[in-house]
């Protein structure tokens, strides 16, 4: 409870301008590089970006393969019953016909 408060009043105290923002201004100036703010080294981070836009390609390349299978469903299964191709939300059976 004592460490709330006093954290509660030290920012109250920062924020007024007596001097220790000071502080607080030196290490957002460092922040400013992504991988310092993730902790790694720069290298560590490049890898980890690479990675992670391979990683999103792969699901967006399964995603679209789903689709295009769902997509060909469909169509089989419209040939097959002869249903209709209905181009939106329909609100009654007549609409697609």
């Amino acid at each position: 409870m004592a460490f709330l408060m006093k954290s509660m009043i030290s920012n109250q105290v920062k924020n007024l301008g007596f001097g220790g923002g000071s502080e607080e201004n030196k290490e957002e100036g460092g922040a400013s590089d992504p991988a310092a703010a993730q902790g790694m080294t720069r290298e560590e981070y490049e890898e980890y970006q690479k990675q992670m836009i391979e990683e999103k390609m792969e699901r967006d390349a399964a995603f679209t393969q789903k689709k295009a299978e769902r997509a060909c469903l469909r169509v089989h299964l419209r040939e097959k019953y002869r249903l209709p191709k209905c181009t939106g939300i329909c609100m009654s059976p007549s609409c697609c016909k």
